[in-house]
């Protein structure tokens, strides 16, 4: 397969991390049960060809059979001061990626706790970068492509102060500045910004939220759907957050965690579950009143929204891919068992069309939606907690979490690190 069809003209990616996330209980590190990161339709137009990560957009690889008992941290014993060297093997005509390099700078020494780095997210509609420090809120990387300087967001006046561990980040396709942001453990549960992270309001009284949807077929973002962490319940809100009620009463039993609410619109929603005796997905066309199952395995994380409305999500103990073209109704298994690594939970769009995930010891690509896949870029530094992709940059971003209870977890060098990415053509 060529990969010269990943292209960054014209198309704009975010994360959200998905996907991603990583908790703690009170004595032991916990691996989330569903990424970092929520995207949203990244386009300034709503006919956007854009591709849309439902998730922390991240490609994650904590393992999502964990829970609070029974966790496993990322191996960083291949961390270090030195880039990673080029070593992978790149397909005919594939563009050329350099080498893994620190993106750490401005966080290093921060104190922090168990799960500190919680999640990197590029911002689909503005430059930059976003990265969560656990206790220490978020923080922005404007600077030129090719350095990297973090800064404190939230502190215009009157700011909610935001401590939690960032679970999940949507961007309004229309609003560059306007974003909302999911965490768990302290803190609340999901907050909003109209100016582009100036200032911070917290919505309503949810915590340790997993993830957070919104509906963007709205003009006014009434409705929205959030998951808790390692959890059944499910709350909606039709008051743009404002008040939220608990709808987990409505679903079947035995589903598991809450872990990926997805909006469709404010009657038809889509979630996945995983853990739990019948987890799986499970689709509502009554605004939450009523579920029907529609695939049969637990999911993980957060799914991946394509541009033509395929909607792509990684399964719990499979490490499949499943794919809809019906706004969820049906699902197909597109890849294989053992495709993607064991602890890769969720898909990340990347321009041109391909999508992007952790393989074994490399990031993985498919231009083919999921049929197959080609190796991309250097060995991995270590095993990731998360990844994104930031086409403003035109580089991949990979990250990981620390858990000391020893110590207050400062941030580590190295705990982000960037793989430039070109196309061949441009």
């Amino acid at each position: 397969m060529k990969l010269t069809t990943l292209r960054v003209g014209g198309l704009i990616i975010g994360v959200l991390a998905a996907p991603i996330l990583v908790g703690c209980s009170s004595d032991k590190a916990v691996a989330p049960s569903g990424p970092i990161t929520a995207i949203t339709p990244e386009s300034s137009s709503p006919d956007s060809s854009q591709a849309t990560l439902a998730s922390s957009g991240s490609a994650s690889s904590v393992p999502e059979s964990t829970t609070d008992s029974e966790a496993s941290l990322p191996d960083t014993s291949a961390l270090g001061s030195e880039a990673s060297t080029v070593s992978s093997t790149e397909s005919s005509g594939a563009a050329t990626a350099g080498a893994w390099v620190n993106a750490t700078d401005g966080l290093v020494g921060l104190s922090s706790e168990c799960g500190n780095m919680s999640l990197v997210s590029a911002r689909p509609n503005i430059p930059g970068m976003i990265a969560s420090v656990a206790r220490q809120g978020l923080w922005a990387d404007d600077a030129p492509p090719g350095t990297d300087t973090w800064t404190k967001l939230g502190t215009g006046p009157g700011s909610a102060t935001i401590t939690n561990r960032a679970s999940s980040i949507v961007y309004d396709p229309l609003k560059p500045t306007t974003f909302w942001e999911s965490g768990i453990y302290n803190g609340g549960g999901v907050y909003r910004t109209d100016d582009g992270g100036l200032t911070f309001t917290q919505l309503g009284d949810i915590s340790h939220t997993e993830a957070v949807s919104i509906d963007f077929t709205d003009p006014a973002r009434k409705t929205l759907l959030a998951g808790k962490h390692e959890d059944a319940s499910l709350s909606r809100s039709t008051d743009g957050g404002a008040t939220w009620t608990d709808i987990a009463s409505t679903l079947p039993p035995d589903t598991g965690f809450s872990t990926g609410p997805l909006v469709i619109d404010s009657r038809t929603f889509v979630l996945g579950t995983n853990h739990g005796d019948a987890p799986g997905v499970f689709r509502s066309t009554d605004g939450g009143a009523s579920w029907t199952r529609v695939f049969d395995e637990g999911v993980t994380a957060l799914p991946l929204v394509t541009s033509d409305g395929a909607i792509y999500w990684v399964t719990q103990t499979s490490a499949a891919v499943i794919k809809s073209i019906d706004k969820g109704a049906t699902w197909t298994v597109v890849t294989k068992d053992g495709t993607l690594a064991p602890q890769a939970t969720s898909l990340i769009p990347l321009p041109g069309g391909a999508i992007a995930s952790l393989g074994s010891t490399t990031i993985i690509v498919s231009a083919d939606g999921g049929v197959t896949w080609e190796p991309l870029g250097p060995d991995l530094p270590f095993v990731p907690t998360g990844m994104t992709y930031s086409a403003w940059r035109t580089a991949f971003y990979v990250w990981h979490f620390d858990c000391d209870f020893s110590t207050d977890d400062p941030i580590q060098p190295n705990s982000i690190m960037r793989l430039d990415y070109v196309p061949a053509d441009g």
